[in-house]
């Protein structure tokens, strides 16, 4: 099954597409009740096709991405909310659930990153939120594990450049990082 990348971005070198979703219609629970309360009269049919039509658009117009080099986001028709977090920058996670989000499993993935003007980007009304935060700190783990491999091979390299490693080790130690890094791409 191939994940769905955004229409807004395209993929960079060695990039690769981990997961993919949209809100949940059950973040929005109270457009959807609200229209099934309001179905029962001539003037809650216009009224409830207005509250479905507004939590389709909700639901439509939200995009969520998350590659092994960076999370994407964004939402709104009207007044649009985008931002592309590199991997590196991301400071910490958690989600924000209430007691209904709780029942229904959804709720906000809240990304932490040193750059952003609030310092929080958020994954609103996602399904299962426990799992988004969990593939986004198993990206994280991986990422950091191939900053120390490249890190480690760059010191290899250049120990070999300096003659402190004779041929046959500097191959073996470059076979065995590379072997590593296959690991956590």
């Amino acid at each position: 099954m191939s994940i769905r990348i955004p229409t807004d971005i395209s993929l960079t070198e060695d990039e690769v597409p981990i997961w993919f979703g949209q809100m949940s219609w059950t973040a929005n629970w109270v457009l959807l009740l609200l229209a099934l309360i309001f179905a029962l009269t001539i003037i809650g049919i216009i009224l409830s096709t207005i509250f479905v039509l507004i939590a389709w658009i909700n639901v439509k117009t939200s995009e969520y991405f998350i590659s092994n080099k960076r999370i994407y986001y964004k939402y709104g028709l009207v007044s649009r909310i985008a931002n592309d977090i590199q991997m590196e920058w991301v400071t910490n996670t958690s989600i924000r659930q209430g007691f209904f989000g709780r029942i229904l499993d959804f709720g906000d993935v809240l990304i932490a990153t040193p750059g952003t003007y609030t310092g929080t980007s958020m994954f609103r009304g996602v399904s299962n939120p426990m799992m988004v935060k969990g593939i986004i700190e198993n990206r994280l783990v991986n990422f950091k594990k191939i900053q120390e491999i490249n890190q480690s091979l760059r010191t290899i390299r250049d120990e070999f450049r300096m003659g402190r490693l004779d041929h046959t080790r500097y191959n073996f130690l470059i076979s065995e990082y590379k072997e590593e890094l296959r690991k956590y791409s």
